[in-house]
């Protein structure tokens, strides 16, 4: 298929199932999936095998702004590379490796049609990442960490845990916004804006099934949710303010199963943006950075925890790489051992 036939047919998306979305990443070659793992015949790793107790962290980019109008931003992950993620982390004790970014095809499109931005590359941008993650969430302490994605992809690690987890899983998504807006056929919207309805309804933008509203837990907002429907569990940052943000954080995790496989969605939007303005959408309320450090030094060390995603940084606001550079240590020193 031409880039034009592509573009023209690009309505087929709005099926259950892409169609092309198996072949987009066939391309990629078998061992690509499972960089970093070395399994023996029993299909145990051998870094399992001499430390069971340790976390493998899987650094993946995914470069692409999927729920964006223009390009611009395809390649945030890069700034976490240069600023030395990788290093840092094995600094304080961390085994990290970098495995590069998923494979997503370029010629995805950007448009403002109604009711989703860019459709259906957000959907085709979901499958490869979930794709990619699979192997490592099939092995236990291992644990995807991805880095330049916008919100959405957490339709697409939530589908990917599933896989694995069943109905144990939950997702902690602090983020400055509730990002449960409806998609609505009068007005486009970004699927990132849309993340968190996704993940609840059932609809024909991904192949679901949905979580409950009780396996959702969104925390630190500041712009309430835009559903009028209630069940999702919710830690406003004024709330959290008055609890304490460590202790809001054992609240949290107390909530959870403890059988829960976590996932834990990084929103960078959720901080102020006096102290951190790189976010895509900057937000004049947020958490300061030291409450931040606080927040994550509970949640990042709960041993639930099976993937981390950091999202909606753009590199575009952050020449100089001073504030990536304290995104990554707010996330080592959250990880460190």
């Amino acid at each position: 298929m031409n880039r034009r036939d592509f573009m023209i047919g690009s309505g087929a998306g709005l099926g259950v199932v892409w169609p092309g979305s198996k072949t987009l990443t066939a391309s990629v070659s078998p061992m690509a999936s499972t960089t970093g793992i070395v399994f023996d015949d029993g299909g145990e790793t051998k870094s399992e095998r001499s430390n069971q107790s340790e976390r493998t962290y899987h650094v993946l980019g995914v470069p692409l702004r999927a729920g964006s109008l223009y390009p611009g931003n395809e390649n945030d992950a890069e700034a976490y590379r240069e600023v030395q993620l990788l290093a840092r982390l094995n600094a304080v004790g961390c085994r990290a490796l970098d495995e590069g970014n998923v494979v997503i095809p370029s010629y995805l499109p950007h448009h403002s049609i109604p009711p989703i931005r860019s459709w259906p590359g957000p959907r085709i941008a979901w499958d490869c990442v979930r794709e990619r993650i699979e192997p490592y969430l099939q092995q236990p302490m291992h644990v995807p960490l991805l880095i330049g994605c916008d919100c959405s992809v957490v339709v697409a690690t939530t589908q990917a845990l599933k896989g694995v987890s069943a109905e144990n899983v939950h997702v902690l998504y602090i983020d400055g916004d509730f990002d449960d807006a409806a998609p609505d056929p009068k007005r486009c919207q970004s699927a990132a804006s849309c993340a968190v309805w996704f993940l609840t309804h059932d609809s024909p933008f991904w192949s679901g099934p949905p979580l409950r509203s009780s396996q959702v837990t969104v925390i630190g907002w500041s712009n309430p949710s835009q559903s009028s429907e209630a069940g999702i569990r919710s830690m406003s940052l004024a709330d959290m303010r008055r609890t304490g943000f460590g202790q809001a954080a054992r609240q949290a995790l107390e909530a959870l199963p403890t059988s829960a496989s976590v996932l834990l969605h990084l929103d960078i939007d959720v901080f102020r943006r006096q102290d951190l303005p790189a976010a895509y959408f900057p937000h004049a309320e947020g958490l300061s950075l030291a409450e931040g450090r606080e927040l994550l030094g509970v949640l990042l060390r709960d041993p639930r925890i099976r993937i981390i995603e950091v999202s909606e940084y753009a590199t575009l606001r952050d020449l100089d790489r001073s504030y990536v550079s304290k995104l990554v240590d707010l996330l080592s020193e959250g990880l460190k051992k």
